[in-house]
């Protein structure tokens, strides 16, 4: 006798990993589909059921190759089905001391595949498949988990028995099956056909203490149950053969006190993440002095600090003194983005480190930075220095804007961080903002991935995987709120101050009401800072507002157009600057990385295929 185990152990990780239900074959599989013409022309079964419950089952079975000849007969007998109302289990059925002989001289090597519904009983040499004529087949084992003690409506013990399932691929004739008991049966019946089926047998009888049913033909697909009702104790009281059956429902906890415990987890975790946030990411400010404002030099260490309230924001027509445009955007939201970068480079082009020209004629519209290389970079800040290294090369003085490329790419990434070490050697953060959102970030992902695992891991140790997905929400809730993680010390706040007034004077100017010096071009001055709030088409209409007035603007010698300098504003500059500043965003943005165990006589009856076991079987 050969046993074959199929692997089935990556099939099992799978099912761990996505939490899903069990797996649940069809059926055990059959051993040939071509079967051509062949036909069991008699079945008889003798079934021995015992006190223990277990039962002797002696099958003799003459199977007619026809035109067909083979190896020799398989059967297959289903060990494990689903319970109705029970979805934590399945029904078991233990089948043990299986033996085959051939009484007309066919071969009769046994082969057991034992998968995981079923067992497939072939009996043949896998060397010979000339098999032909009629050949009988006789098979013997015994069987536990079939009758149901106590399920009667008066607690009668039952055998309710699918002994020849509808798997089969071999019409069948000449049916007989003798259940014996300890006992003579209180009520019988008998099902054949399709699963569903109502349809009774050919007949049966009660004789000698036992009980025989007929049936004269079954067609391919269809079965045989039958279902016998003993005085109760009969079977002494055996119960079910039940094995843990894995779904989603009794892995995640669904009906047990898991939901309510991960429920609690997961509020208390989120909670505390939204404390923490609140409490580490809340900018300070400095208390009993006028927003926006300092203490006096020399005594802001011993100052006394607190929360950041908002508080009414006082219009101012400058931006804060020493501070960038580039700094301006990061320390407003925190961010050093490409519009912080796109804002450096207007503002270097201003300060007269280079000068942006239109291409005419180009397909699409370009520009041109040229350096001025009389001008020293040596007192420009650190990200300054490395975006103009991005855009000209050692040598170079010329660079299309459409054409920057890696090295540029490269200068945009190392400028960001230099603009957040900036807002720490200027006092405005403790720690960089960017890398408190990444510690975050990290916390967050290391919850979400370890409440995975947990979730995996409680799933098929304790069935209260719903507890591990309370530490996946919280593990959500920590990045949801890195974005708040990063917060000002009491000098930024003053400069953030400073920066919200600012920002207010761009967004509510008027163009009648702006007034500049002599000499001033409050226009290009400020342009940079519009930018890094986004402004920058509100500030350009102002202008283009003012030149449509016939007021005199002064010339822009950062921005050569391909119209002549003195009608720059009437032809469009506006309309210019904001498409550049369009296309450098652009050009930023390409460079940044980025079964049943119930009674056949209760409530309905009932049916062919309703009881335990079954299976088919056919030539091979």
């Amino acid at each position: 006798m050969t046993r074959r185990r199929p692997l089935t152990l990556l099939l099992a990780l799978v099912v761990a990993l996505v939490v899903a239900a069990a797996v649940l074959p069809a059926g055990p599989a059959r051993a040939d589909d071509d079967q051509g013409d062949r036909e069991i022309t008699r079945y008889v079964i003798e079934a021995d059921a015992q006190p223990d419950g277990t039962i002797a089952v002696r099958q003799e079975i003459d199977l007619d190759f026809a035109t067909t000849p083979g190896h020799g007969l398989f059967l297959t007998l289903i060990t494990r089905q689903e319970i109705d109302g029970d979805p934590d289990h399945y029904r078991v059925l233990e089948i043990d001391d299986v033996q085959v002989t051939s009484p007309s001289g066919a071969p009769d090597d046994l082969y057991l595949d034992e998968e995981d519904a079923g067992l497939v009983i072939r009996i043949g040499d896998e060397d010979i498949g000339d098999v032909s004529g009629v050949q009988t087949y006789v098979v013997t084992y015994t069987v536990a988990g079939v009758p149901n003690s106590g399920v009667g409506a008066g607690g009668e013990d039952e055998i309710y028995w699918n002994v020849i399932g509808a798997g089969f691929e071999l019409p069948i004739s000449d049916v007989t099956v003798r259940l014996n008991a300890p006992t003579e049966p209180l009520q019988v019946d008998c099902f054949t056909g399709r699963v569903g089926s109502k349809a009774r047998c050919s007949g049966f009888a009660v004789t000698d203490g036992g009980v025989e049913f007929r049936q004269d033909r079954l067609s391919p697909g269809t079965g045989l149950s039958v279902v016998a009702a003993y005085e109760g104790g009969t079977f002494g009281g055996v119960t079910p053969i039940l094995a843990p059956r894995r779904t989603f429902s009794n892995s995640m906890g669904l009906q047990t006190p898991a939901v309510p415990a991960a429920g609690v987890l997961a509020l208390v975790g989120a909670a505390g993440v939204a404390v923490v946030a609140r409490r580490r990411g809340r900018d300070l400010a400095y208390l009993d002095v006028t927003p926006g404002l300092a203490p006096p030099g020399g005594t802001a260490g011993e100052a006394a600090v607190g929360p950041r309230r908002k508080t009414p924001v006082a219009v101012q027509f400058t931006p804060p003194p020493d501070v960038l445009p580039g700094e301006m955007g990061t320390l407003f939201d925190e961010r050093a983005d490409r519009r912080d970068v796109t804002a450096t480079i207007i503002d270097l082009a201003v300060r007269g480190y280079l000068r942006i020209e239109e291409i005419p004629g180009a397909e699409k519209p370009d520009w041109r930075l040229v350096r001025d290389v009389d001008r020293s970079w040596d007192d420009l800040r650190p990200f300054e220095r490395t975006l103009l290294r991005g855009i000209f090369s050692t040598s170079g003085e010329k660079k299309r804007l459409s054409k920057l490329g890696t090295r540029f790419a490269e200068a945009v990434s190392d400028a960001q961080d230099q603009l957040y070490e900036e807002m720490v050697a200027r006092g405005w953060f403790t720690h960089s903002p960017q890398a408190v959102r990444r510690s975050w970030v990290g916390a967050g992902v290391l919850l979400v991935l370890a409440g995975l695992v947990l979730t995996v891991l409680l799933a098929f140790l304790t069935g209260w995987g719903m507890l591990g997905l309370a530490v996946v929400v919280v593990g959500i809730a920590v990045l949801i709120a890195s974005s708040t993680a990063p917060a000002r010390t009491a000098e930024g706040s003053a400069v953030l101050a400073q920066t919200l007034g600012f920002k207010r004077y761009i967004e509510t100017a008027e163009a009648n009401q702006l007034r500049w010096e002599a000499g001033q071009d409050i226009f290009s001055r400020y342009l940079p800072f519009a930018m890094a709030f986004g402004l920058e088409n509100r500030w350009v209409g102002l202008f283009a507002e003012l030149a449509e007035q016939g007021v005199e603007l002064p010339e822009q010698g950062w921005y050569v157009g391909s119209t002549p300098a003195v009608a720059l504003w009437s032809s469009g500059f506006g309309q210019a600057v904001s498409s550049f500043s369009s296309a450098a965003d652009l050009a930023v943005a390409t460079a940044t990385p980025a079964s049943s165990g119930g009674s056949g006589f209760s409530s309905g009856g009932g049916f062919s295929g309703g009881g335990i076991g079954g299976g088919g079987g056919g030539g091979w």
